[in-house]
């Protein structure tokens, strides 16, 4: 099996078609390639086989009994279930219609029999790479969307650590300016006060070595930010349950109570007042209890009741200050570590253009060893990085407008030159006063994403070339719309037929093999004619040549351009002739005129004219002479003053009687 022939893995085809020798012959072919293939008769059966075991791929025949190909595909592009597995048409039928058809009803491709293996497998490895490379986009669409949640999560939590955080340093560093153990109270009292948006609270210590709590102070809410508190002599039996959370105490009633889940129960409970006790506990000793009480009964906010007495146990002494330090690392420890260990890049870059921190992620995306390598090597983000040095301008454009962009993507240079595709998240931050401190972001490779993107693009175009080698590019988009039977009328287009002289005793001398090889010689330099002159070329019939001007986009020198044809494939003809050592003519007739011209009919799509204009022009071509150049007296009117003439005289033409008919010898300029 030849390498380019060779599948990108083993697949599943399933072959459909009513001749079973047809049938031996693909699965055979497949199979021999590294397929596995299933065959099937018809239609129906077909549909049985795909229900019960969809294929990778189908090969399907269109003229078929019962249901042909084209209700196959219908059925199967109709269900969810189906409608992705990929269908070739292989079919006798080779109309441009027959073909359009098949693609409308979702076919990705269309061979013709009789077929040739090599194509047929050609075609088949064709879809088993595009659908590879969906997959591969596909798996890279998810990988990116599950790393940009994952991302999300790991900087909302980084962000309430960071609060948290925040939160611990504040109070710690209150706490160690305070003189003693109950101005350390007072700082906690007043900061879960505002905290929890209660009224105001109670501190009560323990008696050393005693079961009483003795009242120690009140803080009262004068206004925000404001406390008083007070001392009595009181003292309450202490509970052994008061180090347990979810506790209410009520004033009322000197002892805790079970927790209630709702207000009305609470309130049955302590009356007009709700309260909830924070003890303050080190090493399971309690040092306090902090009492917080409301005026009217709400819910507990049980979330913020549980940060007040972690807040209140861990700064309650030296110890505790300890361990809000060994938290702090802690977190610090674990943010580097999400920074460090994460499959994106992570960076951190100022207006200037310098990177001032970076990940080891970000470090290999770049190509180097290690962030401190990547921050000193890189000056100059905008000239170093990038491909094109306008991008770091636009990414900062960008960053201005929205504060933020999200999947900008640019190409950019590694540290051993090679280039890669990049998506950028990034962010601006700025200080208190607004003014822009630094860009901070997240890199991820795309390179594979976007490689697997240029090649569909490029099968796409692929396929719409195809389109517009047979039709023209503005009836190809009316097709596509939706147009079925088009047909626009012209009032002036100039129509050339050209006949080979002396090419049917010629084909009696070669091969089919040579007879086609030596056509399209001369029909692809013909080809290229009308191409350089703009012009149309509608079809060729045997060893015949159509072309015309002025239309599917009128033009208003048509006439003109279709006489330096006619000329220019004189002489191309005379050298290619030359070059091969043969000798033939062309018999060239040219007429101008009003026209119809359109696609119709069911089978084998061709732009083609109508009307009088053709017929006459045709037999400006039959008529002629071998090697001459014969029109009609309205194009000897309209071009008479720029070429040279030659009058022929009465020429019997079928179906007009006698025509006064001249010969086009060449352009003025050039003979004189």
């Amino acid at each position: 099996m030849s390498p380019e022939l060779a599948p990108i893995s083993s697949g599943y085809i399933l072959v459909v078609d009513d001749i079973p020798i047809n049938l031996r012959l693909l699965s055979s072919v497949l199979e021999r390639h590294g397929y596995k293939a299933r065959t099937e008769l018809n239609g129906q059966a077909a549909l049985q086989t795909i229900m019960t075991n969809p294929p990778d791929l189908i090969l399907l025949d269109v003229m078929m009994p019962k249901m042909d190909g084209y209700e196959v595909c219908q059925k199967l592009k109709a269900s969810d279930e189906f409608c992705d597995i990929p269908i070739i048409f292989i079919s006798a039928l080779d109309e441009t219609l027959d073909k359009v058809k098949a693609f409308e009803v979702g076919a990705v491709d269309y061979i013709t029999k009789p077929f040739q293996s090599q194509e047929v497998l050609a075609r088949v490895k064709n879809q088993f790479t595009i659908r590879s490379l969906q997959e591969q986009l596909q798996k890279k669409n998810q990988e990116l969307t599950d790393k940009n949640l994952q991302l999300q999560a790991e900087i909302s939590e980084r962000k309430r650590a960071e609060v948290e955080i925040r939160f611990l340093l504040e109070t710690t560093q209150s706490i160690n300016n305070a003189d003693n153990f109950h101005s350390a109270l007072a700082i906690i009292m007043g900061s879960c006060c505002q905290l929890i948006d209660w009224d105001f609270g109670e501190a009560w210590i323990p008696n050393s070595g005693t079961n009483l709590l003795e009242y120690s102070q009140a803080w009262y809410a004068k206004e925000p930010g404001l406390f008083e508190f007070g001392c009595q002599s009181m003292k309450l039996t202490f509970s052994p349950n008061t180090g347990l959370s979810g506790r209410v105490w009520s004033s009322q009633k000197p002892e805790w109570v079970e927790d209630f889940s709702t207000e009305s129960k609470v309130a049955a409970a302590v009356g007009l007042k709700a309260a909830f006790g924070v003890p303050i506990i080190v090493e399971d000793q309690v040092l306090a209890v902090l009492v917080f009480f409301k005026k009217k009964v709400i819910s507990l906010q049980l979330h913020l009741i549980e940060l007040t007495k972690a807040v209140a146990t861990q700064l309650g002494s030296l110890v505790q200050r300890k361990q809000a330090e060994e938290a702090l690392r802690i977190a610090e420890k674990r943010y580097h570590s999400i920074v460090e260990n994460a499959v994106d890049g992570i960076f951190q870059s100022i207006p200037s253009g310098r990177y001032i921190s970076a990940n080891m992620a970000l470090a290999r995306i770049y190509g180097y060893s290690s962030p401190e390598e990547l921050i000193k090597d890189i000056k100059d983000i905008s000239q170093q990085l990038y491909v094109n040095p306008n991008r770091r301008q636009e990414f900062v454009v960008a960053i201005a407008t929205d504060n933020a962009v999200y999947n900008f993507e640019s190409m950019i240079y590694r540290k051993d030159g090679q280039t890669i595709w990049i998506s950028e998240n990034a962010r601006a931050v700025h200080d208190s006063q607004g003014k822009l401190l630094y860009y901070e972001g997240t890199v991820s490779n795309v390179t594979e994403r976007k490689l697997a993107q240029e090649a569909l693009q490029f099968q796409q175009r692929q396929t719409q070339q195809l389109l517009l080698n047979i039709l023209p590019a503005k009836i190809a988009k009316r097709l596509q719309q939706g147009q079925r039977a088009i047909a626009d009328s012209f009032d002036d287009v100039s129509v050339l037929f050209a006949d080979l002289a002396g090419f049917t005793e010629f084909c009696s001398h070669i091969s089919p093999t040579e007879l086609v090889d030596f056509l399209n010689l001369i029909f692809s330099q013909f080809d290229i004619l009308a191409q350089k002159h703009r012009l149309e070329k509608i079809k060729t019939i045997g060893d015949a040549y159509m072309v015309v001007g002025g239309l599917p986009i009128p033009r208003e020198n048509h006439l003109e351009v279709i006489a330096n044809m006619a000329l220019d494939m004189q002489t191309n003809l005379g050298k290619l002739c030359d070059r091969l050592g043969t000798s033939f003519n062309l018999r060239i007739g040219i007429h101008v005129g009003p026209v119809v011209a359109g696609v119709i009919g069911q089978t084998k799509f061709i732009y083609d004219l109508w009307g009088d204009t053709v017929n006459i022009a045709s037999r400006m071509e039959s008529s002629g002479i071998a090697g001459e150049i014969q029109v009609t007296g309205n194009v000897y009117e309209r071009l008479q003053e720029k070429f040279v003439f030659e009058t022929r005289g009465e020429v019997l033409i079928k179906g007009k009687g006698s025509m006064t008919t001249y010969l086009l010898k060449g352009k003025i300029e050039d003979i004189i």
